[in-house]
Order: structure tokens, then C-alpha cells, then sequence
């Protein structure tokens, strides 16, 4: 039997003498790997011994060419190829026949191919190197890999972005908006009426001067503010004037055509009279200045405790119950944004961890450990207790959903909750192009109630709307305003249409202002000495500011019409220039006599002695007053007949005047 590895021929042993390859089991191997056995078989040695070579030659380079083949049918790689030695070509061993006398088993052994090379040093290195790309692959595309594997994340991630965005507003105000520059300003603003309306009752017509404008100065670290306010009539000329000084407890004006008097009124009152907050408001304008150095001061326990707020932020943002409703392309006013719809419910458990984190946060931050341990002592409530106080009020409450978009770029682009059965809504939309702050608009609506708000930015030019439907109230507030640098903003329009309470309005205005540079306050409190306080004026007060104002109405009549002077002051106006009362009158007994004339002046005379005076008749009440000093005046209750006038003083006694002819 000869070897079918080396060609030895060994016998009848079970292993090869030279190579020590075990023999007899290969027989099948052997016959079957040797294709073209047959063929030589019947062919004599000596006429084909040439034409074997050259088959075998063939049959190599063949077999190299069609190796993909072989391996199919074969189940290995033959190992002949172009070049190669060949199997008969190794020098013969001992006891074996010499080349002529070449047989059939040693031509299968020439065709017989060696063992396949392994394969796996190649496969393993083709693994590795799929991986490392799977690796650096996955590390850039991470954040999109996971958004797409976790349906909460992009929800969760553009929440936080929330947080983040007030984290840099606060860190911005700290650093940059309590600066010592901003801390006295000077603004000069005016406005102009285009549009004045109610009720379809143009009023417009009735002003003479369209225009109010102020110069203020303030000082917010001091508490103090000062300047003018005027209004101002179509030739740009300032009609009447207001000086005013405040140091944040009163507010001390006066108004030099109208009064010779100064006046004040206390600060408390002014918001008492419009908001229910008044105590409050006015403790702190009490307090006489704002401390924006100390404010500073403890710029970094701000910043401590926003940090730990928003820690608990963060934690409640993770724990809520995030459910991805679908993709799609939402249709805003402002053009189609592709987003990712989610229903985000939030529970009792994410409150209380959200909350207990953010304790637990204050209480472990060094910067403000002293203050929280202040807290402890002075309240008596304990990390613990506060946290078991929060839970115990939140021990009825009911999970709350509502439905969150959010961009390819994880910004919230959609926020909205709904009402029961889809009874109303309340949604915040942050739909702009280049930032999604750049267009906002929040709107609520329940039944017939409708409240809409836009704010739109476009570079320097702003527009805010507002509209507001009920019952019987239907209300647009529209306002356009541009950015003339850092230091200048004109009102293109501000428009207030509608109607409410059946009561229909139209106003319209437009203006600027601009801030100027702070040299100091124009007015200081000593400038106001002896001002009259306001609420506690007397009624001889009253009634000579009364006078005042009417003996200086040719003043008036350059800011309103004398259509409207005569709506507004009535008879006072009417009767002192009524022709009815016009004459001189004597009191022969007490030697007096009073002359009146159309226009409200006149000359009262006493003992011989004359002077020019004012003259006012309303509601049965005479008031005459020292043209030049109107503080010097008399006052009497008065009635007429065709001939005499009769002054009645408080007593009952009573002065009669004939009238002349």
C-alpha cells in the first residue's frame, strides 16, 4: 500500500515508515480526490509518460484558476498552481519503482492535493476591524442611536434643555445686569396719540397738543427719581409742564402754568389704590433703595441655589412617564417643522424625588450650608420633615399629562394641556426659524373664553399681539416696536380695538425712546418745599386750586378743545361767563360792590379801595379771589334774581347786592 501523503510504499502497515501518516482509511479519500485515476490506469506508462506531465501541469494550473469551483465539489483547495513543482517531480524513496516504471497509485498521489491552509487568522482580523468601525461609528452617532432606542430621551433631554437655558439667564443677569451703569439711567421718551375713539365718538379732535414726552433721570441704588414731563402741541412747543422729584416714599410734583403750589403724594397710596398687593409693594418702595451691591454680594448663594433647583429639576424631568405618540410634521403659522410627538404624564413619584433631590442638594451644597442650617434652627423643620411635609400635600393628587414636540434638534417646539373630554386648551408654541424663541405664541381657550398671544422677532424689528374674547369682551392689543441700537427703541404702533362691557374703545400711538447718558437728577426734594399733600387737602385748598385752574384756562385751551373745556368743567366755566350774571352789584350797607364780567374777571371794591379779581359761579357757590394771589379768595354760598345777588355765609348770615342798571 503506498502512502497517500508522501507515496512511500509501505505495505501492508497501518502507518507511513517515513512520514508516519496513518494508511488504509484514506483509500476513499484517495479514490475519490483522484479524479482522472481511470484514465491513466488504462494507459501504458512508457507511451504516456510525457503526455501525463502535461496533464498534470494543465490540471494544476486548471485547478488554481477554478479554485472556488474545486472547493464546491470537493470540500478543499487543491494545492497545484501555476509555477509549482509538481507531486512527480520529488525524488523517489527507497523500494520504490523508478520513473518508467510509474504506476497507478503513485499518478494518484501526484493529483492528490495537500491539506487546506486555515482560514482563520483572515476571519479574525475582518471581525476586529467590523467592530472598530461599529466602535467609532457608535461613538459620534450615540445621541441619535439612543433617542431612536430610548423613546423618552430626546422628550427628556430637550426638558432639561429648559433648565439650562434659565441656569445661563441667571448666571447672565448676575455677571453682566448689575453693573454700576445701570444703576442711573436717563430715558427721554414721547408719545403721540393717533387714534382716539370711544363709543364711535372721535375724540381726537378735541386736543390741541397730541404729544406727551419726559426726560426722567433715576438713581435704583438710591431709590430716587426726577424730571420733566410736558405735554407738548403740533409745533413741538411744551404746553404744561410737570417737574417731578420721588426719593421712593413720596412723590412730589407741580406744574408751574397750572399752580403756584407744589404738591405730594404718598407712594403707599398710589399702589393701594391699583393693586391688591399694596402692603407688599409698598414695604418695599418704603425701604428707600435697592441695594444692588449687596445683591451682588451674595451673587454666588444665588447661583448656589439655582444650581441645586435645578438638580431637582433634572430629577423629576427623568422620572415622568414619557410615551412616544408619533412622527410628524406639525403645521404652524410659521411654516411645517418636522417633530417627534410625546404624551409626558407627570406622577406624585416624580414630584417627590424631583423635590427630595433638590433638598437634599441645598442641604449637602457648602455654599449656602450656613443658611440652611439657619432655616433649621429658627423653623424648626429638619431635611427629613420638609421632605415628608411635601409628600403628605401631595397625597391626593391625580397624574397630569400633557403632549410635548420636540425638533430634530431636541428643542421644544410644542407644549399643551387638555381639558377633560378635550375641554380646552392652554399651549405654548415656540415655532421660530432661526431660534425657536424667535416666534412664540401662547393662546388658552375654554368655550367662549380665547386668550392669544404672539411675540415675533425679526432681527431688530419686534411685533407683539394679543388677542382676548369673552362675554362681552372682544380685545386686540397689536404693538410694533424696532431697535435703533443699544440705546434706542421706536414704537411703530401701539393699537388698543375693541369693546367691552357694550363700551367700544380705539386708541392708537406711536413714539421712541432712547436712553441718554446720566449727568445727575434735575430735581431734589428741597425743591418742592411746602408741598401740599394731596389726600389731605382741604376744601378752601380745593377750591382755590379750583380757581386756579380756571383763571389760567387760556393755558388749557392750548391742550384741549373749548368744546371739550366746557364737557369737562361744566358750569364752573359756563356760569362765570354766563351774560345772565354780568354787572355790578352793591352792598350799600357794608359798603362794598363786586363787578363781574363775561369772561370771569372782575373788580371788587371795599371801603373805597379797589382790586382786580377772579370771578367763579358754580353750583350755587360764589368763589372771589385776588387776580394776582390766588390764595387770597372769598367764599360764599350765592343766589340770583333779576336784581340782587345774595351771599350766605356758614352761619346763616347773609350780605344783599343790588344790581345796577
Amino acid at each position: 500500500m503506498f502512502c497517500t501523503k508522501c507515496g512511500f510504499n509501505a505495505g501492508d502497515t497501518k502507518f507511513c515508515p517515513k512520514c508516519g501518516a496513518p494508511l488504509g482509511q484514506n483509500k476513499s479519500a484517495t479514490t475519490e480526490n483522484t479524479p482522472v485515476t481511470e484514465e491513466v490506469t488504462n494507459t501504458p506508462v512508457s507511451e504516456n509518460a510525457t503526455n501525463v506531465e502535461a496533464n498534470t501541469f494543465n490540471d494544476g494550473f486548471n485547478q488554481n484558476a477554478n479554485t472556488s469551483t474545486t472547493e464546491a465539489n470537493n470540500g478543499f483547495t487543491q494545492p497545484q498552481a501555476f509555477g509549482q513543482p509538481q507531486a512527480f517531480g520529488q525524488p523517489q524513496a527507497f523500494g520504490q519503482q523508478p520513473n518508467g516504471g510509474f504506476d497507478q497509485a503513485q499518478y494518484g498521489t501526484v493529483n492528490q492535493a495537500p491539506k487546506a491552509k486555515k482560514k482563520w487568522p483572515k476571519v479574525v482580523a475582518i471581525v476586529v476591524a467590523v467592530v472598530a468601525a461599529l466602535a467609532v461609528i457608535g461613538y459620534f452617532a450615540y445621541p441619535f442611536i439612543y433617542s431612536l432606542v430610548s423613546p423618552k430621551a430626546k422628550a427628556e433631554t430637550a426638558l432639561k434643555n429648559l433648565g439650562k437655558n434659565v441656569d445661563s439667564y441667571v448666571d447672565e443677569v448676575l455677571e453682566n445686569g448689575l453693573t454700576s451703569t445701570d444703576t442711573q439711567v436717563a430715558n427721554e421718551t414721547s408719545v403721540t396719540l393717533k387714534a382716539l375713539e370711544f363709543n364711535d365718538e372721535d375724540y381726537l379732535e378735541y386736543l390741541n397738543a397730541k404729544t406727551v414726552k419726559w426726560d426722567i433721570q433715576s438713581d435704583v441704588e438710591n431709590g430716587e427719581m426726577s424730571g420733566d414731563i410736558a405735554i407738548v402741541d403740533e409745533d413741538g412747543d411744551e404746553v404744561v409742564t410737570i417737574e417731578m422729584y420721588s426719593d421712593g416714599s413720596y412723590v412730589y410734583f407741580s406744574c408751574p402754568e397750572l399752580f403756584e403750589e407744589s404738591f405730594k403724594i404718598d407712594v403707599d397710596s398710589v399702589y393701594s389704590s391699583y393693586s391688591s398687593y399694596s402692603a407688599m409693594l409698598g414695604s418695599l418702595s418704603s425701604s428707600g433703595s435697592l441695594d444692588l451691591e449687596q445683591v451682588e454680594q451674595y451673587s454666588d448663594e444665588i447661583k448656589a441655589v439655582v444650581g441645586d433647583v435645578l438638580k431637582g429639576y433634572n430629577v423629576f424631568v427623568e422620572n415622568l412617564e414619557y410615551k412616544k405618540v408619533d412622527n410628524k410634521t406639525f403645521k404652524s403659522e410659521n411654516g411645517n417643522i418636522k417633530v417627534t410627538e410625546y404624551e409626558v404624564t407627570v406622577t406624585k413619584d416624580a414630584l417627590v424625588k424631583g423635590f427630595n433631590a433638590a433638598v437634599d442638594a441645598l442641604y449637602s451644597d457648602k455654599e449656602i450650608s450656613s443658611y440652611m442650617s439657619l432655616l433649621t434652627t429658627f423653623s424648626g423643620s429638619s431635611k427629613d420633615s420638609i421632605k415628608s411635609s411635601f409628600e403628605s400635600e401631595l397625597s391626593s393628587f391625580s397624574p397630569v399629562s400633557f403632549n410635548m414636540y420636540v425638533n430634530d434638534k431636541k428643542e421644544i417646539v410644542r407644549l399643551s394641556v387638555t381639558g377633560e373630554g378635550n375641554d380646552g386648551e392652554i399651549f405654548a408654541e415656540f415655532i421660530g426659524k432661526k431660534d425657536p424663541t424667535d416666534y412664540i405664541h401662547v393662546g388658552f381657550n375654554y368655550e367662549s373664553d380665547v386668550i392669544d398671544l404672539v411675540v415675533k422677532e425679526d432681527g431688530d424689528s419686534y411685533d407683539i399681539n394679543l388677542k382676548a374674547q369673552g362675554e362681552d369682551l372682544d380685545l386686540t392689543i397689536a404693538s410694533k416696536f424696532t431697535k435703533d441700537g443699544d440705546k434706542k427703541v421706536t414704537l411703530d404702533n401701539f393699537s388698543i380695538v375693541g369693546t367691552a362691557d357694550d363700551e367700544s374703545f380705539d386708541i392708537e400711538l406711536s413714539g421712541q425712546s432712547e436712553i441718554k447718558d446720566y449727568s445727575g437728577l434735575k430735581y431734589k426734594k428741597s425743591d418742592f418745599s411746602g408741598a401740599s399733600n394731596i389726600e389731605y387737602l382741604t376744601s378752601s385748598e380745593e377750591q382755590t386750586l379750583a380757581l386756579e385752574v380756571l383763571s389760567n384756562i387760556d393755558v388749557l385751551k392750548k391742550v384741549v378743545s373749548e368744546d371739550l373745556i366746557d364737557e369737562l368743567f361744566g358750569s364752573a366755566i359756563s356760569t362765570s361767563t354766563n351774560s345772565s350774571y354780568t354787572g355790578t352789584y352793591t352792598a350799600a350797607d357794608y359798603g362794598i360792590s363786586l363787578q363781574i364780567n363775561a369772561d370771569g374777571t372782575g373788580v371788587l371794591t371795599s371801603d373805597g379801595s379797589s382790586i382786580d379779581v377772579d370771578v367763579t359761579i358754580s353750583d350755587g357757590t360764589i368763589v372771589v379771589a385776588n387776580a394776582y394771589d390766588s390764595t387770597d379768595y372769598i367764599s360764599y354760598s350765592v343766589t340770583f334774581t333779576d336784581t340782587t345777588m345774595t351771599w350766605t355765609d356758614s352761619t346763616g348770615s347773609s350780605i344783599v347786592f343790588t344790581k345796577g342798571v
